[in-house]
């Protein structure tokens, strides 16, 4: 599940070479996981085992910063998961129209997407086991083409092109795809109470998750600029029209449906996170949630309300572009992201290291911790001051959700008792 809540592949990485060019894409795969992705990993892996909890960072948050901190952080989580699941049905269909060889209207694609979010909240309904083993199967099924790309196309790195165009990097667009392609590594904590051993498992898993993300990143793309490494032409789906180019239509059409079953596969599994993350919401004291929302199928034992309204939610989503939804789920992404690395920070300062011998705990003390989080801080400084200064819809968004989440906090804060933690 993790795999898939942060990529399920290379496929949907098509905008970061469009956006950076050949040679910024690749670094950026390289180096982004350690300076991004690694430490979002181990912070999640920490709080998680030492406290268990649905929802993860929500409930980090609130337990440490309490409930106004807590509900904003939770707020713009919410705003950022609806816009990231609904960056998968655009990313499905972009692979879709290369496996059927032709370009769907606008009609048929919000049809066609709205089915695959139907089928999401109906297989998210029927259990959390389910979306494991489905995540599971499909994890193979989307690996494959993407190894046999690598092997058949190794011989073409020769023609790797070896410098960079800055001038024409659209920097904003070109880090919110890069961070939008490894994030998700702190989803892992949503589904932490339904975990056995966490301590053990969450710093196995997401290591390995690490590792996987970035080599089905680096190897296949690289493959794939070597082949052709006119920007222009990396559009969403264009990495099966490289794998026909290598391997004629059979590994094609291979990609081409890997690339829709990852997007399906992630589209369960943010789903299943991201709705827990809301449940989470509504059982925090002093939260301006419905309570109904993490109410629990009495035979199924699943959120099937949050389930069917956050499946709602998305279908208003669904007109929008793939690239203009994943530089707004960043943006939100961010605020939350700064306020997390806090608690950690706030947590290594206040908690002994013998508190919870059973718990995973960096081998590093307080100065390492704040090193470990100062790049992922100020990587996200930099993306929300890019977001300033260039203005407009980004802008204007960020704004408005945070006016109506303090509103929406204001307004209820006289009808509701706030705890002081």
């Amino acid at each position: 599940m993790i795999f898939f809540e942060v990529a399920g592949g290379p496929y949907g990485a098509e905008p970061v070479i469009r956006k950076g060019g050949p040679l910024l894409a690749i670094l950026g795969f390289l180096l982004i996981p350690l300076i991004w992705s690694l430490p979002i990993a181990v912070m999640t892996a920490e709080l998680c085992s030492h406290d268990p909890h649905v929802g993860g960072k929500i409930h980090f948050v609130h337990k440490c910063w309490g409930p106004w901190v807590g509900w904003m952080n939770g707020w713009f989580n919410a705003v950022s998961n609806v816009f990231d699941v609904a960056t998968l049905p655009a990313m499905a269909l972009g692979y879709l129209e290369v496996l059927i060889g032709t370009t769907l209207s606008a009609t048929q694609r919000w049809w066609t997407s709205f089915v695959l979010v139907a089928a999401a909240v109906v297989t998210n309904v029927a259990g959390v086991e389910i979306v494991g083993d489905v995540s599971y199967v499909l994890c193979i099924v989307v690996c494959l083409p993407s190894l046999v790309l690598v092997l058949i196309g190794t011989p073409e790195l020769a023609d790797f092109p070896a410098q960079a165009d800055m001038q024409e990097v659209m920097w904003l667009h070109f880090l919110t795809s890069l961070m939008w392609n490894t994030s998700g590594f702190d989803d892992a904590g949503a589904s932490a109470a339904e975990v056995r051993a966490p301590a053990k498992i969450y710093p196995k898993a997401l290591g390995i998750s690490v590792a996987l993300v970035t080599a089905l990143y680096v190897l296949p793309l690289s493959v794939g600029v070597a082949v052709d490494s006119a920007p222009e032409r990396w559009h969403d789906g264009f990495l099966a029209t490289v794998g026909e180019r290598l391997g004629g239509a059979p590994l094609g059409f291979a990609l081409s449906l890997a690339g829709f079953a990852s997007s399906v596969a992630q589209l369960n599994a943010l789903l299943c996170t991201s709705v827990r993350e809301i449940i989470c919401m509504a059982e925090q004291p002093g939260q301006p949630v419905p309570a109904c929302l993490g109410t629990v199928h009495p035979k199924l034992q699943t959120p099937h309300i949050g389930t069917v309204l956050f499946g709602l939610v998305l279908t208003l989503t669904l007109q929008y572009h793939f690239v203009e939804l994943i530089a707004a789920t960043v943006i939100f992404d961010c605020v939350s992201f700064i306020i997390q690395f806090a608690t950690w920070i706030r947590f290594r300062w206040e908690t002994p290291a013998d508190e919870n011998e059973a718990a995973f705990r960096l081998p590093v003390g307080f100065t390492g911790v704040l090193l470990w989080s100062s790049g992922p801080v100020l990587l996200s400084a930099l993306v929300l001051f890019l977001t300033l200064s260039m203005g407009g819809p980004a802008l204007y968004g960020t704004v408005l959700a945070f006016v109506v989440g303090a509103q929406a906090a204001l307004s209820l804060s006289g009808f509701i008792k706030w705890p002081k933690s």
